[in-house]
């Protein structure tokens, strides 16, 4: 994912702001600080669109590198591991599903397509989706779902992040660069 100044909003900030000095750099820093937090924002509602997981599992895994007038580059990286099923809402969601006469388990990890029976499966005390390994009573065996980066990387996850960063960018710089010269007027 890649959003950038174009060289016309390069210029068109240097120009206006030449007579203060580093306020270009400053300017561009700004915008790319705001426009960070809001694809930051825009992960999170675009995960939470495609996939049935909080806002709150997704922020935690994100990890923002804001840009500074020296280095004007921002960065936002997603690191996590995978998800436990039992944060997917299964249903039913109690301990005991999935047994001989028991209602079978579903789980919905994508909010389209519904949710799909995991045979086999069932409520743990613990609070999570296992499975049996083998016929006999142990070992149990958790079962996950994807973990977010996965989900952020969901071809329409991406693009729309993209083109909420790039509009944001793009408003920010003006702000920014009507913000400096507000400034150097006082």
């Amino acid at each position: 994912m890649s959003v950038r100044f174009s060289p016309d909003q390069v210029d068109r900030a240097v120009r206006l702001l030449a007579h203060l000095p580093g306020a270009a750099a400053q300017a561009m820093a700004r915008a790319m600080n705001r426009a960070l937090e809001g694809a930051r924002t825009a992960a999170a509602q675009q995960t939470r669109a495609e996939y049935r997981v909080n806002a709150a599992a997704i922020k935690a895994t994100m990890r923002l590198v804001r840009a500074t007038p020296a280095r004007l580059e921002a960065t936002i990286t997603s690191r996590g591991q995978r998800i436990p099923l039992f944060a997917f809402k299964p249903m039913p969601d109690q301990p005991g599903t999935g047994g001989p006469g028991k209602p079978q388990l579903r789980v919905g990890v994508k909010r389209t397509g519904g949710r799909k029976e995991v045979r086999s499966a069932f409520i743990a005390r613990a609070g999570r989706v296992s499975m049996r390994q083998g016929k006999a009573r142990f070992p149990l065996v958790s079962l996950f779902g994807p973990a977010v980066p996965q989900m952020m990387h969901n071809e329409a996850v991406i693009a729309q992040i993209e083109a909420v960063a790039q509009q944001r960018l793009d408003a920010r710089l003006e702000h920014e660069i009507a913000r400096a010269l507000e400034q150097a007027e006082r």
